[in-house]
Formats: C-alpha cells, structure tokens, sequence
C-alpha cells in the first residue's frame, strides 16, 4: 500500500480543522484582551469619578431646568392652539 498518496489528504482533513480551531481560539484571545482593556480602562476612570461627581451633579440640574422651562412652554403653545381654535382673537388693548 502506497501511503505517499494519502499525506496530502491527512494534511488537508488535519489541515483545515486545525487552522480553524487555531483561528477560533485567537479570536477568542483577542475578545479577552479587549474586555480586560475595557476593564482596566473602567478601573482607571473609577478613580476619578469622585472629580467628575459635581459635574454630574450640574449637568442634571440644567436638565431638569430645560425640562421645567419645555414643560411650560408645551403649556404657553397648548393654550395659544386653544386660542386660536376656538374662533375668538383675543382683544388687543
């Protein structure tokens, strides 16, 4: 029996399996590595999250400022449409 024949068709039924399996786990290595930068980053920045806190802090009360103000001009405009759909302009003085 000539097993000369059979080395390129072991080389390809190992071959391309193996380069598979080779590829499968480097991606999976190179998900590790970006979740353990993505960690390391989150570590860094919680230090400093004591800095950012009155920041924070400011930016939710000029939000719920502009929320109060969009809320009373819905208000003004609701009350305009009122007005204007009900047929009687108002009197100027």
């Amino acid at each position: 029996m000539d097993f000369a024949a059979l080395i390129p068709i072991a080389a390809v039924v190992v071959g391309i399996p193996g380069f598979v399996a080779f590829v499968a786990l480097l991606a999976g290595h190179a998900r590790k590595m970006k979740e353990l930068a993505i960690r390391d980053k989150e570590l860094q920045l919680g230090g400093s999250d004591m800095a950012l806190g009155p920041a924070v802090d400011a930016l939710r009360d000029d939000l719920d400022a502009t929320r109060a103000q969009m809320a009373e001009m819905r208000e003004r405009l609701d009350f305009a449409e009122r007005l204007l759909t009900a047929g009687n302009p108002p009197r100027v003085s």
